[in-house]
């Protein structure tokens, strides 16, 4: 009897344990962007809601399976009309529920575009932000740094530089873009960017969809005037 009791023990701590993989797998599945040929269309907006730019954001490979995947993913940046200015390429990952992010997917591709030349080459080193399955209002997340550097053969003609740190996860709100109506986490952040000799400091709120797809993203000064905006405007 009591063997068998120990067995059924095994037995149910074995099926939870594949429950949790199982559950692990299907959320790495579940976000959009994890799923090879993706396509993500972010459209950028100035304080007056004048389109700036198109960001067109592609999951070009997936490898791994389950409950560990990793994504390629190619950024194609156009202007108001629709002349493409700059293209790079980032990754996401999906570790058992953990989702990350390269900070370069965060970066004002923008800035970049203003440097895209024959001449020139970028130099990038960042971390990757972090966003846990499940996450609840009132958790923290990690901060993020990325530096880079426009380089003309030997020499570095400007440093880029964005952080971000003080995020955490402030509320659930439904939030309705020319994509569809999303229901998600609200996330706001501080930080500080850096081009050249030109310091900004302000914060930001964004929000995401099973918690690692951004829907909508805003950015104030430090005087808490919106300076743009973004948010996905089309999925496929």
């Amino acid at each position: 009897m009591i063997r068998l009791q120990k067995n059924k023990l095994f037995l149910y701590a074995f099926v939870f344990l594949v429950g949790i993989i199982m559950s692990f797998g299907q959320e790495c599945n579940a976000v959009p962007f994890m799923k090879k040929g993706a396509v993500l269309t972010y459209t950028n907006y100035n304080k007056r809601g004048k389109k700036e730019s198109t960001t067109i954001h592609e999951t070009i490979s997936i490898t791994g399976d389950g409950n560990t995947v990793s994504a390629i993913i190619k950024a194609t940046v156009s202007d108001e009309k629709d002349n493409k200015t700059f293209d790079t390429e980032y990754k996401a990952n999906c570790d058992n529920g953990l989702f990350s992010l390269d900070m370069l997917r965060f970066f004002n591709f923008d800035k970049l575009s203003e440097h895209n030349k024959n001449n020139l080459s970028l130099k990038i080193d960042g971390d990757v932000l972090e966003f846990p399955v499940g996450m609840q209002p009132g958790d923290d997340l990690n901060d993020g740094n990325i530096s880079i550097k426009v380089n003309s053969e030997a020499f570095t003609l400007v440093t880029m530089t964005f952080d971000v740190f003080n995020r955490e996860i402030v509320g659930e709100e439904t939030i309705t873009t020319p994509a569809g109506t999303y229901k998600c986490k609200k996330v706001t952040f501080d930080f500080t960017s850096k081009f050249g000799i030109i310091n900004v400091k302000g914060t930001g709120v964004e929000w995401y969809y099973n918690d690692a797809m951004v829907v909508k993203s805003e950015s104030y000064n430090k005087k808490g005037k919106l300076i743009g905006y973004h948010e996905l405007t089309g999925i496929q």
